[in-house]
């Protein structure tokens, strides 16, 4: 039986004060924190960490566009980053591909697809598929088409990403419901709960 409750945030821009602010106001305590990158400084990551140590909480993060090399080793020296990585968390598989760069994140993530031949639950990105809570203020659709074919070809309960701040939104796609929970800097975040194979988000402002 995989039931499980996800605190899906993304885009903190190194805004520590939101960030409290949004930990500090969960309506119920998750079993996962799934941050979706662009942690942007040093600092947000290891709150992130320091946190969901204190608060028995399992962390899987992928990188953001903005996210640089500290960010990545401190995420990666703990273990938590899943760029282009499948695991297991209780009996859900998430899957990551990272935003520092999607491309050979996606390849990794496809060779473990193949050689595990697990399922995805639960997809991490930090770009949107294209088409999907992707339009910017522009109007422009800035989604990813390889994140669009890579869902539509395994086809996870879940899609959790960010990176289009202005769109954010939960959409229900055949059987994957996508959420963006808008960026973290903004007291934004998102709520998904999983219980045997059905899936409700909602979308929150601390």
């Amino acid at each position: 039986m995989d039931k499980s409750i996800i605190l899906h945030i993304s885009d903190i821009h190194c805004s520590l004060g939101r960030l409290r602010d949004i930990l500090a106001s969960l309506p119920i305590k998750p079993l996962i924190l799934a941050a979706t990158g662009d942690f942007e400084c040093e600092k947000a990551a290891v709150a992130v960490l320091e946190w969901s140590k204190r608060e028995c909480v399992t962390l899987l993060a992928v990188t953001g566009n903005l996210d640089h090399a500290g960010v990545r080793r401190v995420l990666h020296s703990s273990g938590v980053l899943i760029d282009g990585r499948l695991v297991r968390v209780g009996g859900l598989v998430f899957a990551g591909v990272g935003g520092m760069d999607p491309r050979t994140s996606r390849e990794m993530l496809l060779r473990s697809i193949e050689s595990s031949r697990l399922p995805i639950d639960v997809l991490l990105t930090h770009h949107p598929p294209h088409g999907i809570l992707d339009t910017t203020f522009a109007g422009v659709r800035a989604g990813l088409h390889d994140l669009k074919t890579l869902v539509d070809m395994h086809k996870p309960r879940a899609h959790l990403f960010g990176h289009i701040h202005e769109s954010p939104g939960i959409e229900v796609v055949g059987d994957t419901v996508f959420v963006n929970p808008g960026p973290a800097y903004e007291g934004r975040y998102a709520l998904v709960k999983i219980f045997n194979g059905f899936v409700e988000a909602e979308l929150h402002t601390a």
